[in-house]
C-alpha cells in the first residue's frame, strides 16, 4: 500500500499534469450548407443560409480561434456568419489541396483555441482518415447536418465523434450505399461535392 501512495500516485499525477500542459484543441468539421449547385461559385440556398446562421449560433461560444474553408463560395458562405460573429478571417485552402489543411490541423498553433473546418462531402472523410481520427461513412448527396468532432493533442488525435446539428428542413439524406436506379434499371452515378 505504501508503494502505491509513494510511487504510483505521484507518477499518475505527473502524467496527468504533462497531458494537461500539451496543447489541446477541438476540431469541428462540417460539410458546407445547402447550395444551389456544385459549381464553385454557387451560392447557398435559403435553407443553406438558415443552416449557416444556425451553425454560427451553435459555435459562437465554442472557443473557435481559426476557421478553414475551401475556395468554393458555398463553404465560405457557410462559415461567414460565425466568422463575422467572432471577428475571424477564415483561411481559404483549395479543395484540391487537402494535404495543406491536414498539415494546418495537425501542426497549426491556434493559440490554444478550437478550429472549425467547412469542407465538402468528399474531402471531410479523407481528412479525418488522414489525421487518423477514424473512418466515417460516406456523406450522402443531400446530407448537410453531419458534424464531426475530434481532439488534437501533441501526442495524437482522438477518434472522431459524429453528431447532427441544425435541422433546417432540407431533404432527408439518401442512403450512402445505394445509387438511385434509372428507368433502364442501371444504377445512376452521382458526383459528390
Amino acid at each position: 500500500m505504501r508503494f502505491l501512495t509513494h510511487i504510483i500516485f505521484p507518477a499518475l499525477l505527473l502524467s496527468q499534469l504533462a497531458l494537461a500542459q500539451q496543447e489541446t484543441r477541438m476540431v469541428y468539421l462540417v460539410r458546407h450548407a445547402e447550395a444551389a449547385s456544385t459549381a464553385p461559385d454557387a451560392a447557398l440556398t435559403p435553407a443553406g443560409q438558415k443552416r449557416a446562421e444556425c451553425l454560427a449560433k451553435t459555435f459562437k461560444d465554442a472557443g473557435i480561434k481559426q476557421i478553414f474553408v475551401t475556395d468554393a463560395k458555398r463553404t465560405q458562405e457557410t462559415a461567414a456568419p460565425l466568422a463575422k460573429e467572432l471577428k475571424i478571417t477564415p483561411t481559404i485552402i483549395p479543395a484540391k489541396d487537402p494535404n495543406k489543411l491536414i498539415q494546418s490541423l495537425l501542426y497549426s498553433s491556434a493559440g490554444g483555441g478550437n478550429i472549425l473546418v467547412v469542407g465538402h462531402s468528399n474531402t471531410l472523410p479523407f481528412v479525418l482518415a488522414r489525421i487518423k481520427a477514424g473512418t466515417v461513412a460516406p456523406i450522402g448527396e443531400d446530407e448537410f447536418d453531419r458534424l464531426f468532432v475530434t481532439t488534437v493533442i501533441e501526442s495524437g488525435v482522438t477518434q472522431a465523434s459524429t453528431l447532427r446539428y441544425c435541422d433546417c428542413g432540407s431533404a432527408p439524406a439518401a442512403p450512402a450505399h445505394a445509387a438511385p436506379a434509372s428507368k433502364s434499371g442501371k444504377k445512376g452515378t452521382t458526383k459528390k461535392q
